[in-house]
């Protein structure tokens, strides 16, 4: 065989393996990319399941229509920026499940989250913010949204501190200044006495 016929051979050899590296490079992509879509996907579907099911869970003796309650939430912080919602963007949300007054048994907290629920758990006379509807449905939960698109997200959101008014922060400002307002009667409230600062009046924790 003459050294040209040897040469066109191998070329032909490396062009076939180039070949083959872009494919294997480009479907591992497209795998990576259906297996994150996938994954974002199922993420918010578990979210919205979530809200639903916590939702239907606590309104059995209450007239309200947990879907509709599901629309006004996402109508607060969808097709926004997720550092940009504030409290009162919430409002309708707050509107359509109106927290309702329980005198003399309403407890407040701040950087006591643990030992408050704890005791309100085993105390039946107490009742917090994350007891009442909204705040069961949404405890422990993080979500947000993004310009131009209509999804909840519930990964990449900002934390709570990185951002004043990013969603689940300006939620529980808004409820819980909405718990304050449907008081009566004596409150209690549980802080940390252990700390220099108990509490701060600008901040929701």
């Amino acid at each position: 065989m003459e050294s040209g016929e040897i040469r066109g051979s191998e070329k032909k050899r490396r062009r076939r393996g180039f070949i083959l590296a872009v494919t294997a490079v480009a479907l591992l992509v497209i795998i990576l990319a259906v297996v994150l879509g996938v994954t974002l996907s199922r993420g918010r579907e578990e979210f919205k399941d979530t809200f639903m099911e916590r939702s239907t869970s606590r309104v059995h003796e209450k007239k309200y229509n947990c879907e509709h309650i599901w629309e006004l939430f996402q109508q607060a912080y969808v097709n926004q920026d997720p550092c940009e919602v504030p409290p009162n963007a919430y409002d309708s949300l707050i509107a359509a499940a109106p927290l309702e007054s329980s005198c003399n048994r309403l407890l407040f907290w701040s950087k006591t989250k643990d030992v408050v629920q704890d005791f309100s758990r085993k105390k039946d006379c107490f009742q917090t913010v994350e007891e009442t509807l909204l705040g069961s449905v949404l405890n422990s939960l993080t979500w947000c949204g993004k310009k131009g698109s209509n999804e909840t997200l519930t990964t990449d959101c900002p934390g709570w501190l990185d951002c004043e008014n990013n969603p689940p922060r300006s939620f529980w400002r808004r409820v819980s200044t909405a718990f304050g307002d449907a008081a009566c009667g004596n409150v209690t409230a549980m802080l940390n006495g252990s700390i220099t600062t108990p509490f701060d009046t600008q901040r929701w924790d």
